[in-house]
């Protein structure tokens, strides 16, 4: 019986050491910045700072990290270990972690994209929701416009003769078109977005360009 309760009392101890949450707030030069996107990593969730530079999760993982992104190709990377309450203040060239008694500066990380597309880091770093939006932000020679029946999306360069410019969707291996590619696939399920201007073999279809896009196996 003792034994039983033992177990018990270490595994409600273990989820509640899961449960709980951080907070946190990232200054710029000094100043509380809004906007700024703060991805925890191993539970693949994005919040974005509000006007006073806040953010917070209402549970993490003490092996889980913030990833924080400072600029276009620059990340801060703080292990959550056992914060409660952060402070990340962004400099030029590196940036300072404080906890309650004890403050640090770290080096950032840099920050690569694949030629061609994006992976599912830059992503999430982004703070994008949709992956029209991932498109027209992330990935060069991509036009992107919205009218009430969803979005439009174009490769720039390619004009076809065909009476649509649509690009040629082919999501895990299955080509798609004429489709509004948001209400199909969710970014956060995105693993990878790759852009084929010549077509990439799909023959006729692919005569406006390709657009590849591989999706989180779990």
């Amino acid at each position: 019986m003792n034994r039983i309760l033992l177990i018990l009392v270490f595994l409600l101890s273990g989820s509640a050491l899961m449960a709980q949450g951080l907070t946190g707030t990232v200054l710029k030069k000094g100043k509380p910045k809004k906007g700024i996107v703060v991805w925890l990593k191993k539970a693949d969730k994005t919040v974005t700072t509000d006007k006073e530079g806040r953010f917070a999760f209402a549970s993490v993982e003490a092996n889980d990290t913030l990833q924080i992104a400072a600029s276009g190709k620059q990340d801060a990377m703080v292990p959550v270990n056992g914060l409660q309450e952060v402070t990340v203040s962004l400099n030029d060239k590196d940036f300072s972690v404080k906890e309650v008694d004890a403050e640090r500066t770290l080096p950032y990380v840099q920050v690569t994209a694949p030629k061609g597309g994006v992976n599912h880091e830059l992503i999430m770093r982004s703070g994008f929701r949709s992956v029209s939006e991932v498109l027209k932000n992330c990935v060069s020679g991509i036009i992107v416009s919205a009218d009430m029946t969803g979005s439009s999306i174009r490769i720039r360069g390619i004009n076809s003769i065909n009476s649509s410019n649509e690009p040629l969707f082919v999501v895990d291996g299955v080509a798609m078109s004429g489709t509004d590619i948001d209400a199909i696939v969710p970014v956060e399920t995105v693993e990878s977005i790759e852009v084929l201007k010549d077509g990439g073999g799909y023959g006729v279809r692919g005569a406006n360009g390709v657009i590849e896009i591989t999706t989180i196996k779990h």
